[in-house]
């Protein structure tokens, strides 16, 4: 059960700034980092993970694979919104539920690996749930790789920390921002053996998963696990993402914009956007509205100075939806409870 009154200090902040520049890192070169102990560093790290604050976890990027993402927007009735929404949390191929607009509508990211799976959802399950009104399913494109946005509220590393962590991470860092089939230069889709499914399976469960304990699943030796989530990461296949719970280090307030951005300016607006504090991300996609970004406050009043003098600067945008977000059902990959992660 996640801590009711857990404050975080200054180490704490460093700790998940960290892992948003790599996850994975290592006790002991984060602890030579910052001056302290390495078993002060995990002592933390379980402290923050058991109340609900963050969580690693191993992301599948379907793009590489030949499939895409979709932001699906689900309009429900309102006595059922919550119930669908907590269905749609359960599946392994969605995240990023959220309740928006006054609780009728429901925002989520399906990342489908096979056709069979996505149109399963898309095609049969939804239109035919009797709770659902109306949908509207939107591809993206391209994604826009964001900055290490939250840490802001806290207490930043140092920039020669943060480049020495950017540069030994797994695959340099990178993230699932990959907008073709092969991420690595090729035209065709990437393939993941049996061995790779057992490795993807616990790291989705626990991102910082020992290589010791992923060479006994997959049978391989520790060095050939290595060398596989180098390949599988730089193919853009496998992002390691920290997920951390907003409310608890001070981003009480979230909201997606929908923004009409004509053609010719969409992808210097996305890097535009892709660059301020607030945006956590931010995708060029299909549908009435070719830019959307998922944005966090911390308050309402933020929320609005952020729209009249950040967005206010970026005279390419024609329109604008802000969908503010009412309840986080689902993270990237982990249920919340409350303003909390999921520990179980």
């Amino acid at each position: 059960m996640a801590e009711e009154n857990l404050t975080l200090d200054e180490l704490d902040h460093q700790l998940l700034h960290a892992l948003q520049l790599d996850a994975r890192v290592p006790f002991a070169r984060l602890a030579q980092l910052v001056n302290v102990s390495e078993q002060t560093i995990a002592r933390r790290f379980r402290r923050l993970r058991a109340g609900g604050v963050v969580r690693v976890v191993g992301m599948v990027d379907p793009v590489p694979l030949g499939e895409t993402a979709w932001i699906v927007r689900v309009q429900s009735r309102p006595n059922a919104a919550v119930s669908l929404a907590d269905a749609l949390a359960r599946r392994a191929d969605v995240g990023w539920v959220t309740l928006t607009s006054g609780g009728s509508e429901i925002l989520c990211v399906i990342m489908s690996r096979t056709t069979e799976q996505r149109d399963e959802l898309l095609l049969q399950r939804l239109p035919k749930t009797a709770q659902v009104l109306g949908m509207s399913a939107h591809s993206v494109m391209h994604r826009f790789e964001t900055i290490d946005s939250w840490a802001y509220v806290g207490v930043r590393l140092s920039a020669e920390a943060c480049a020495d962590l950017r540069a030994q991470a797994i695959g340099a860092g990178k993230k699932g921002t990959s907008s073709h089939p092969g991420s690595n230069g090729s035209s065709e889709p990437q393939r993941l053996t049996a061995a790779d499914e057992l490795l993807l399976g616990e790291l989705a469960a626990d991102g910082r998963t020992a290589v010791s304990r992923l060479a006994e699943v997959a049978g391989w030796t520790p060095a050939r696990v290595n060398r596989r989530l180098e390949e599988l990461v730089r193919a853009g296949l496998l992002y390691f993402d920290a997920e951390v719970a907003l409310q608890a280090i001070g981003l009480r307030s979230r909201a997606f914009l929908w923004m009409t951005v004509p053609a010719a300016r969409l992808q210097a607006t996305g890097e535009a956007l892709a660059q301020h504090n607030e945006s956590m991300f931010v995708a060029a996609t299909t549908g009435t509205t070719n830019l959307v970004s998922s944005v966090a406050f911390q308050n309402t009043a933020h929320l609005y100075r952020y729209v009249t003098e950040s967005l206010g600067t970026l005279d390419a945008i024609t329109g604008l939806e802000i969908s503010p977000s009412l309840r986080m059902v689902k993270q990237g990959g982990t249920r919340m409870i409350g303003d909390r992660l999921a520990t179980g």
